[in-house]
C-alpha cells in the first residue's frame, strides 16, 4: 500500500515534464514561467514536510497519508479549469495545492518504516522505493498519451482520481498507528544534531540538480538534441525504469557496505551520466549513457541516503528530521528549476545543464565528508 501510495505520489509532479510543450502552447508562457511556477510548487513541495513529519508523528502516519492523497488528488480538478481558461494563474494555483497536500507523503512514509524495522532499514527503504518507482515508470508515456488525445489537463486529473481511490482504500483499511500521540522532538531539536548537516548540505545539491533535470530532460532532448517528442518520453520513462532495480540493490548494498560507500559511487555514476549526456559526440549513445549512468545511480543513493539520515538520529526525532530533508531537497533544490529555465530562455537549455552537472560535481566532493554510521545486523 506504501508502494501504491509513493508511486501515486511522485506520479503527480512526473506528468508536466513530457507534455511541457502543449502546456506552454495552451497557457501561452514561457520556459522562465513554467519554472518560476514549477519552482514555487517544489518550494511548497518541501516545505510543507516540515509540517508532515511532525504531524506524523503527532497524530499517526496512516492519517496523514490519508489526508495526503485525498486532497492532492482533489486539487487536480483545477487543472481543467486552467486547460479552459489558458490562465497561468490557475495553473499554478493548481500545481501548488497538489504540492502542498503532497508533501505530507515523504517525511511520514520515511519515518515510519525506520521506526518499523529494527533490521536491514536500507533494504526496506529500498522497496518501498521500488514500489514507489513501478508505478511511476509508465507516468511519463501514459500522461503523453492521454494528453495528446484528450488534452494535458486530463493527465494530471487521471492520476488525481486514482489518488483519491487509494485514499478511500486506505481509510477503510487501516489500523490505528501506534505512535500516536507520542511525544515527538521538534524542528529546533533535530537541527542540533551536528552530524546531519553535512548531510543537509549533501542534500541541498542533490535537490539543485535533481530537479532541474527532472523537469526539463525530455524538453532538452526535444529543443537540443532534436528527438521526437514522443521517444523523448520514452526516454524520461525508461530513467524512471532504470529506478526499479537500482532502489533495492542501492539498499541492499548500503546495507552490506555502509551508506557512505554507496553514496560516493552512486554520485559519481550521477556526474558520469550528465557528462555523457553533454558531451558524448554520438548524441544516441550519449543519451542511453544517461539514462543507465544516472537514471540507476540517482535512485541507488536514495535508500541510503534516508536509512543514514535515520541512523544520525533518535526515533522521537525522524519525523521531524524527514522533514527537513525533504524540505532542502525538494524545496531548496527546486530553485535550479527557474535557473534553469531561465537560461534555457536565454541561451539554450545546455548551458542549463552544464550548471546542472556543477551542482552533482559538488555533491561527489560533499559525498566523501558524509558520516560513516551503518546499522547493526542480527545475525
Amino acid at each position: 500500500m506504501l508502494g501504491a501510495a509513493h508511486s501515486l505520489n511522485h506520479s503527480l509532479f512526473v506528468i508536466a515534464p513530457p507534455i511541457l510543450g502543449l502546456i506552454m502552447v495552451g497557457l501561452n508562457v514561457s520556459k522562465t514561467d513554467i519554472g518560476i511556477v514549477t519552482t514555487t510548487a517544489s518550494f511548497i513541495y518541501g516545505i510543507g514536510a516540515l509540517i508532515g513529519g511532525p504531524l506524523g508523528d503527532k497524530i499517526g502516519e496512516s492519517r496523514t497519508i490519508i489526508v495526503s492523497l485525498g486532497f492532492s488528488g482533489i486539487a487536480t480538478v483545477l487543472m481543467l479549469l486552467a486547460g479552459a481558461t489558458g490562465i497561468i494563474y490557475i495553473y499554478a494555483l493548481a500545481l501548488v495545492l497538489m504540492a502542498l497536500w503532497a508533501s505530507l507523503y515523504h517525511p511520514t512514509a520515511n519515518s515510519l518504516i525506520s521506526k518499523s524495522f529494527s533490521g536491514r532499514v536500507s533494504e526496506s527503504m529500498g522497496i518501498h522505493g521500488v514500489g514507489g518507482t513501478l508505478g511511476v515508470v509508465a507516468t511519463p508515456t501514459v500522461a503523453w498519451f492521454i494528453a495528446a488525445r484528450y488534452g494535458w489537463p486530463w493527465a494530471f486529473v487521471t492520476f488525481g482520481v486514482l489518488s483519491i481511490v487509494l485514499a478511500v482504500f486506505f481509510a477503510l483499511t487501516f489500523r490505528k498507528n501506534e505512535n500516536s500521540g507520542n511525544a515527538a522532538g521538534g524542528l529546533l531539536d533535530a537541527l542540533k544534531i551536528r552530524e546531519l548537516w553535512v548531510l543537509l548540505v549533501f542534500n541541498v545539491a542533490v535537490g539543485l540538480f535533481m530537479k532541474g533535470v527532472e523537469l526539463f530532460f525530455p524538453t532538452f532532448l526535444k529543443e537540443n538534441r532534436l528527438i521526437d517528442p514522443m521517444w523523448a518520453s520514452i526516454a524520461f520513462t525508461l530513467v524512471l525504469a532504470c529506478g526499479v532495480p537500482a532502489q533495492w540493490v542501492g539498499g541492499k548494498a548500503a546495507d552490506v557496505f555502509g551508506s557512505r560507500k554507496v553514496l560516493i559511487a552512486t554520485s559519481t555514476g550521477i556526474c558520469l551520466g550528465l557528462l555523457s549526456l553533454l558531451f558524448f559526440p554520438l548524441y544516441s549513445v550519449g543519451i542511453g549513457l544517461f539514462i543507465v549512468l544516472y537514471g540507476f545511480s540517482f535512485y541507488a543513493h536514495q535508500p541510503a541516503l534516508n536509512s543514514l539520515t535515520g541512523f544520525c538520529c533518535p526515533p522521537n526525532q525522524r519525523g521531524a528530521v524527514y522533514g527537513i530533508f525533504f524540505f532542502t531537497s525538494f524545496g531548496v533544490g527546486s530553485i535550479s528549476q527557474v535557473i534553469s529555465g531561465y537560461l534555457g530562455d536565454l541561451y539554450g537549455l545546455d548551458v542549463a545543464f552544464y550548471l546542472l552537472t556543477i551542482f552533482a560535481v559538488v555533491a561527489l566532493t560533499l559525498s566523501f565528508w558524509l558520516p560513516q554510521k551503518r546499522e547493526k545486523l542480527d545475525p
